[in-house]
C-alpha cells in the first residue's frame, strides 16, 4: 500500500515538475537538444498518475494514441530530461523507454 502511495505522490510531483519545466524557455531546447531516441509507443508514458483519454490499449496489450499526428505539446515533449525516464519506469519497470538523454 505504501509503495503505490509513493508511486503515485511521486507521479503528481513530476506532472508538476514537467508542467513547470514547460515554461521555462532556456532549459526546454536545450533539453530537447540532448534528448534522442524515439518513441516506441509502449503508452508507460500516458499512463502516469491517470489514463490518458486519448490512449487506446488493444485485446494483445499494444497501445495506439488516437491522436499521435495532433498530440498535444505536453506529449511532444515527453521526456524533458531523465527524471521524466525515472518516473515513466515507476509505472513500467519491465519495459524500456526508447529516449533518452545525451551528455552535450
Amino acid at each position: 500500500m505504501f509503495y503505490l502511495f509513493k508511486a503515485k505522490y511521486a507521479q503528481a510531483t513530476g506532472k508538476l515538475r514537467r508542467f513547470l519545466l514547460a515554461y521555462r524557455k532556456h532549459y526546454l531546447p536545450r533539453q530537447l537538444a540532448r534528448r534522442q531516441g524515439e518513441c516506441r509507443r509502449c503508452g508507460a508514458c500516458c499512463r502516469l498518475l491517470f489514463k490518458c483519454p486519448f490512449l487506446q490499449i488493444q485485446a494483445d496489450g499494444a497501445t495506439h494514441c488516437r491522436i499521435h499526428r495532433r498530440k498535444p505539446g505536453n506529449c511532444q515533449i515527453f521526456p524533458i530530461n531523465e527524471k521524466d525516464l525515472r518516473d515513466r519506469d515507476l509505472y513500467a519497470p519491465e519495459s524500456k523507454c526508447g529516449f533518452y538523454f545525451e551528455n552535450k
